[in-house]
């Protein structure tokens, strides 16, 4: 399958290219099937115009799969219509990278050479690899869309992401202004821009990742926001921290915001991460309603339980074997911060 072909977009050893004849056919024939939709004859109620291109892996020139979108309409004008993604890929592709480039490749395909401004995709509730794909490509869990395909006889859930244009733009130069939300003690808070939600969710990584864990998740993906850490003085990127909400009660009274933290390895050990989470905490506190705050960190962790504490968040007890690292139960020390604390 090495014939040569038009490469529209290319990234490290993934490309898009043109799709031939016969590609589509191939593809079919080499996948296993998984997540595919039950047959069905009956014509569609709506016709839909489907663009295709598939993913080469420059190492060799061999196909790996294919993406393709079509457009879908939130009202009666463009400004309302979005780009639908789809991707597969073969299984030997699977698990080394090549879908969150591909996925990456087609997004700043379709916002350079079409003026939509929202791109959205959607994948089984129990493909926990296709999502993590599509958080690693800087797109965001938006909910659950009920029932909407059959597969295996029964209605299933779907797991609904998306990305904006906002969501790719990156300053003109690097003295170009941030979007600084909060600055303090030589460090600040920023909206993320191009680049640098990969760069958190990889580079950041530390010794504390949890084990990789392809079950569905029972309650289903989180909707996590990002801010950019960022050397105030330089702008240098140094890691970033993420917020997502959680319920003791079904009210906004009795919910708290989750924070985490992750920094690039140069930026450890240099009192960032408590500057950053009480940075984090005040930004939450003077935006939202949300009267608590928490986090927690594994027991071993004890370079961040001094962070947390710096930021004045005040151990509230141990949570037994709430994460699976390194193929064994591993105890959290649990943090919190109410807005009364100070």
């Amino acid at each position: 399958m090495s014939t040569r072909r038009e490469v529209v977009a290319s990234r490290e050893h993934v490309a898009l290219a043109e799709v031939l004849d016969g590609d589509k056919e191939w593809l079919d024939q080499q996948d296993d099937g998984a997540y595919d939709v039950d047959h069905d004859d009956r014509p569609r109620p709506v016709h839909v115009e489907v663009h295709r291109l598939v993913v080469v892996d420059l190492t060799d020139g061999e196909l790996v799969g294919q993406v393709n979108w079509h457009a879908v309409g939130h009202g009666r004008t463009r400004a309302c219509a979005a780009w639908n993604i789809g991707m597969g890929l073969l299984p030997a592709a699977r698990g080394r990278g090549v879908g969150a480039h591909a996925l990456r490749l087609v997004a700043e395909h379709l916002l350079r050479t079409t003026d939509l401004d929202r791109l959205e995709a959607s994948t089984d509730l129990e493909n926990v690899p296709a999502q993590r794909v599509l958080a690693k490509g800087g797109f965001r869990a938006e909910g659950v869309l009920r029932g909407a395909q059959l597969r295996g006889g029964r209605r299933r859930d779907m797991m609904l992401f998306s990305l904006l244009r906002s969501d790719l733009v990156a300053p003109a130069s690097a003295e170009a202004r941030r979007e600084i939300v909060i600055s303090r003690d030589g460090v600040a808070l920023a909206q993320p821009v191009a680049g640098e939600r990969e760069k958190f969710y990889v580079d950041a990584a530390g010794d504390f990742e949890v084990d990789r864990d392809d079950r569905p998740r029972i309650a289903g993906p989180v909707r996590s926001s990002l801010l950019s850490v960022l050397d105030a003085s330089t702008g240098a990127l140094l890691g970033g921290v993420s917020w997502h909400a959680v319920d003791y009660g079904g009210t906004l009274g009795c919910s708290a915001w989750n924070i985490g933290i992750g920094l690039l390895p140069e930026a450890r050990g240099r009192g960032v991460g408590t500057v950053a989470q009480r940075l984090l905490a005040e930004y939450l506190f003077a935006t939202t309603e949300v009267d608590r705050i928490e986090a927690g960190t594994d027991v071993e962790n004890v370079a961040e339980q001094r962070a947390l504490e710096g930021a004045g968040f005040r151990r509230e007890g141990v949570l037994r074997g709430a994460q699976w690292r390194g193929g064994e139960r591993h105890d959290l020390a649990h943090y919190g911060k109410l807005r009364t604390d100070e």
